[in-house]
């Protein structure tokens, strides 16, 4: 009977130290999807950052000519503003745009 208790105490040793072996391996692995999901993560903001982006340069970009327009027939910043529904700050981006483009093309 004591050889079976013995046992008993052998194969359970045995069991958690596989157990044990095997919860390092899954911590592993788990670091290492959590590394790939914050990679991912970081990569689907910046694309979307970039969407954002590029959907202001072409918002711009089609406004462009009708705020250099004005801004030749001498109306000032606020009265294209309201007149367009640009924020002001999108008509000061043209404006410089439109300044350092002249200025790459002298």
């Amino acid at each position: 009977m004591e050889y079976i208790g013995i046992g008993v105490i052998a194969f359970s040793i045995v069991v958690i130290i596989y157990l044990l072996v095997v919860n390092s391996e899954l911590k592993k692995e788990k670091k290492v999807l959590q590394e790939i999901l914050e990679v991912k993560d970081t990569t689907i903001q910046n694309l979307q950052a970039s969407r954002v982006a590029v959907k202001d340069v072409i918002e711009n970009l089609s406004a462009h000519d009708e705020v250099m327009a004005l801004v030749d027939a001498g109306k000032s910043r606020d009265e294209i503003s309201a007149k367009l529904g640009i924020p002001l700050s999108k008509i000061e981006l043209i404006i410089k745009f439109d300044k350092i483009k002249k200025d790459h093309v002298v």
